[in-house]
């Protein structure tokens, strides 16, 4: 199980009810956050709440966003160089999800710092190439890590690295 902190545009779309959040469930990497983010297709911002790690991919079918998370997310973690047996821990979480309002300021600052950054990447490189877009987030240098490990591909690699795998 994990605990999902959505937008209010996202819950609109992905939930029916509401839960309170009592802990950060089982998964390593702990709560996410998402967003809808209304370009041409609209796209879903998730960002893991301990490394900033950030997951693009498309909203459409709304329905169906939570059990496609994976798919991308696992894509994502592969790419960064994290092992098998870390991914695969946090990956058997992901098959129930208790959904919870925003309530951590400071990842909804991240989620609109992405944003933002989201329109120039798109502009500038792979409009549409969700996971490519992912990668340049993830090697975005963010504020709350700048005294450790600068970006969120760093940060996730060196929880990887640390031995906090149960």
């Amino acid at each position: 199980m994990f605990y999902l902190h959505c937008s209010k545009q996202l819950l609109d779309r992905v939930s029916s009810g509401l839960s309170e959040p009592a802990g950060t469930g089982g998964n390593i990497l702990g709560n996410w956050y998402a967003k809808v983010i209304f370009s041409k297709p609209q796209v879903a911002l998730f960002v893991n709440e301990r490394t900033l790690l950030p997951v693009l991919m498309p909203l459409a079918p709304a329905s169906s966003l939570v059990e496609r998370f994976p798919q991308y997310l696992f894509k994502v973690l592969l790419s960064q160089g994290v092992s098998e047996s870390f991914m695969q821990q946090e990956l058997n979480y992901l098959d129930e999800v208790v959904y919870c309002k925003s309530t951590n300021r400071s990842i909804i600052g991240i989620l609109n710092m992405f944003t933002y950054h989201l329109e120039s990447y798109q502009s500038i490189h792979y409009a549409n190439d969700w996971y490519v877009l992912s990668m340049m987030m993830a090697d975005t240098p963010c504020g709350p890590l700048y005294k450790s490990t600068i970006t969120p591909g760093n940060a996730l690699r060196e929880l990887a690295l640390s031995g906090q795998i149960h």
